[in-house]
């Protein structure tokens, strides 16, 4: 083996032994009803809006439960503790809130916020009697047999701080129903700052956001407008060090996830002006564009074609929002124009080129966005 391997090895084996230090677990045995205890008591801690992400559709957790009822052993609950606190669940959530929700500890909302009627069980392929009972209606044996259920846990220690906890969210994201990059970026704003993300999940409804957007369905299921959301806000503050990134090795995702840690935590950053920006932005382009804001001017057609454009939100938003006082008011006839013309320039046709990185695409649009709607020339 060359030398260059040998120390190639030894920087591996330090590397291992550090980062095995830091991680400090422990595992062990508990009955149901000793978690939901602890639950009682306040020292299990469910953020209120992960029940937003609550997922699993009724047959699901009737399925468990007849698990337990079977004594089947069910995977892992794994909790992060940090020092003297509380215990977080960062995979599991779904069944410790299936548990709760069975007893009438927990009553999740609708999409509306209304509390959902109590739990019935749906009929399961091995205890199909089980249909149509709740709590209150189940035998008592069933009840102790489920009480009495062991759960397997695994405590993990980490630092007192967001990130260490939302690494293991990441890494433990093994449940049935597997979330998309927002839904569990989701978690990690709600873990930094839960009024910051109730203000972002209003603001995805903001009717003329979504009337400029024109997304499927399925893209509104994946968190995708609060996604834009967060770049929209990024690209605004315009703080990002892309120094600190490879394009070519780096996942956007990682990306996003780290620019929305700066953000939430720059003082420098005010939510409340952000909002505003965004909504006289938004406002202006349902006016001028609509649904056509964010898709590609085809000159053979004389008009706006095709399916919403990521590079076209990222060339648009940054500028427009820098200079919104301007086209809200004595530009606002050149607008439609301007964007029209943006499809042509040069700069737009190569950043947005196939084969482009992501992080270098959205550092290239920002540039190029702020200095195309900066000149204020027809």
């Amino acid at each position: 083996m060359s030398e260059e391997l040998d120390d190639k090895n030894e920087d591996l084996i330090i590397e291992i032994e550090t980062v095995r230090k830091e991680i400090k677990t422990d595992n062990f045995s508990m009955a149901l009803r000793e978690l939901v205890q602890i639950y009682r008591d306040g020292d299990l801690e469910l953020f209120p809006n992960y029940q937003r992400l609550f997922r699993w559709e009724e047959d699901q957790k009737s399925r468990y439960i007849e698990s337990l009822l079977m004594g089947i052993p069910t995977p892992p609950i794994f909790i992060a503790q940090k020092k003297g606190s509380k215990w977080t669940i960062v995979d599991g959530l779904q069944r410790v809130s299936t548990i709760l929700q069975v007893m009438g500890f927990l009553q999740p909302t609708d999409t509306n916020g209304n509390l959902k009627a109590p739990f019935k069980f749906t009929k399961t392929e091995k205890l199909p009697s089980i249909e149509g009972l709740d709590w209150e209606t189940l035998h008592e044996s069933a009840k102790r047999i489920i009480k009495m259920s062991k759960l397997d846990l695994k405590i993990i220690l980490v630092e007192d701080n967001v990130q260490a906890q939302y690494e293991l969210f990441k890494r433990l994201n093994t449940g049935a129903v597997v979330l998309e990059p927002q839904e569990i970026r989701n978690c990690l704003i709600i873990m930094l700052d839960d009024s910051f993300y109730t203000r972002l999940d209003e603001l995805k409804n903001y009717a003329n956001f979504r009337k400029c957007l024109k997304l499927t369905e399925a893209k509104k299921e994946i968190e995708f407008p609060t996604e834009l959301i967060l770049r929209y806000f990024i690209a605004k503050h315009n703080h990002v060090d892309y120094t600190l990134y490879n394009s070519t090795t780096d996942l956007l995702s990682d990306f996003l996830d780290k620019e929305t840690i700066n953000l939430i935590g720059d003082d420098d950053f005010n939510l409340d002006e952000a909002i505003v920006n965004f909504k006289l932005v938004f406002d202006l382009l349902s006016e001028t564009l609509g649904e056509d804001s964010f898709k590609k001017f085809n000159p053979e057609k004389g008009g706006f074609d095709g399916a919403f454009l990521q590079s076209s939100f990222e060339a648009i938003t940054p500028g427009l929002s820098n200079n919104i006082d301007y086209y809200a008011g004595e530009g606002k006839a050149l607008l439609r124009q301007k964007v029209i013309d943006l499809y042509s320039d040069e700069r737009y046709l190569e950043y947005s080129a196939r084969g482009r990185k992501a992080i270098t695409r959205i550092n290239n649009m920002t540039k190029f966005s702020i200095d195309y709607f900066s000149k204020y020339e027809s």
